[in-house]
């Protein structure tokens, strides 16, 4: 009796009952049957219909009882709809032709944003697949319940999923956008991203009206790379006079000046004093800095122009060919001073994603990554039910 009473009370079923509870070696079987001859509710419309006639019975599994396994036994009803012709009635506990029960299923996808999917099935006692199965539904629910009006500026950034430079970002981004709308995308200001040409191409094609934006991390990241390149080039033209001088400094260069530790920074200032090719790259680099803090575009504008001549006229060709790049996508340079955005938030995300690769050993398809993804990194809603199992 409190097994049945369990069972009623947390599927909040008021149309089947508990008809025998059996206890075999394999687990609990719960047997059900339909309370009278009260009407079922359609699948598709969720209207009342008469039941037409009886289906042979399935068995679904449930969440563990004391850590034994325990499944679920009924025959279901087809209903003769009006609308819908003759269909399977809609069954509280499940959906589809699913064999786990809606809240084994959330439990499952609760414990996978915590644990590998392997993981998970080993202390359930559950295939991969039948895990993985139970996550795709609660990321189609919550895909389904996502609100996207309010939604404006879009970050892009790439993220490897396998080695050898298998980028995920290549293949979701027009997906995205093709599955996004229409009138959605038409909300949309700002898109923030790196300086890739097939990500402009993309965003051109399906965002012509929105300001695009080149994140402000990467532009440093390709100039930190020009500063390293001079420097490299330096300590090959000193390898026959002085091949010491340049040992271990790449990080000197490379370095915010606040974050130097006192003999970096001793080690600096003597450096500075032998007018060294890559010290007026690093005074390139520390001057370039002030771009940012400029209060409007106008004055961003002013300032990249003097600062693109003094680069293009440093004789350093790293430098000239990071200021020739500047020049070449100057328009999306200068846009981060109309919306002030960057992917400082994608950059964290990305991370994550990695850690969530990392904890799996990676993932075959980019159909599972993505849906993982979404899963432990979307916010997305999860099904509300009586009781909370997980």
């Amino acid at each position: 009796m409190l097994i049945e009473k369990i069972i009623k009370s947390t599927l909040g079923i008021k149309d089947h009952r508990v008809v025998k509870v059996v206890w075999k070696e394999e687990g609990i079987e719960i047997f059900l049957d339909v309370i009278g001859k009260r009407y079922r509710e359609c699948s598709k419309c969720g209207k009342r219909r008469k039941v037409r006639d009886r289906l042979k019975e399935r068995r679904w599994r449930h969440v563990p009882l004391w850590n034994i396994p325990v499944f679920l036994c009924y025959r279901p009803c087809r209903v003769q709809c009006s609308e819908c012709g003759v269909v399977v009635e809609k069954i509280p506990w499940g959906g589809g032709k699913s064999r786990l029960t809606t809240p084994f299923s959330l439990v499952l996808a609760s414990w996978s944003k915590r644990l590998p999917m392997v993981m998970v099935g080993k202390i359930y006692g559950v295939c991969w697949n039948a895990v993985y199965s139970a996550v795709k539904q609660v990321v189609a629910y919550g895909l389904s319940c996502r609100d996207k009006s309010d939604v404006m500026i879009l970050g892009i950034d790439e993220i490897s999923r396998r080695k050898r430079h298998h980028y995920h970002t290549q293949g979701s981004m027009r997906a995205f956008f093709v599955g996004w709308g229409r009138d959605n995308l038409k909300k949309i200001r700002g898109i923030c991203c790196d300086m890739w040409a097939p990500y402009v191409k993309v965003i051109k094609e399906f965002l012509p009206h929105g300001v695009l934006v080149f994140d402000k991390f990467h532009l440093i990241r390709h100039l930190l790379e020009a500063v390293d390149e001079v420097r490299r080039e330096e300590a090959e033209r000193l390898r026959e006079t002085n091949p010491m001088l340049l040992k271990n400094t790449r990080y000197i260069w490379l370095k915010n000046p606040w974050n130097l530790t006192e003999a970096q920074k001793r080690q600096l200032s003597y450096l500075e004093k032998l007018n060294l090719r890559i010290n007026r790259a690093y005074l390139l680099k520390e001057n370039f800095r002030d771009l940012w803090s400029c209060p409007t575009r106008f004055e961003a504008k002013a300032f990249l122009k003097q600062w693109l001549w003094w680069a293009c006229h440093s004789r350093l060709k790293p430098m000239v060919k990071f200021a020739q790049l500047l020049r070449r996508h100057q328009e999306a340079v200068l846009a981060y001073f109309d919306l002030r955005i960057d992917n400082g938030v994608v950059e964290a995300m990305n991370n994550n994603a990695k850690a969530i690769s990392h904890r799996a050993r990676g993932y075959r398809s980019s159909e599972t990554f993505s849906t993982v993804l979404m899963h432990c990194l979307g916010g997305l809603d999860v099904p509300n039910w009586v009781h909370k199992f997980a």
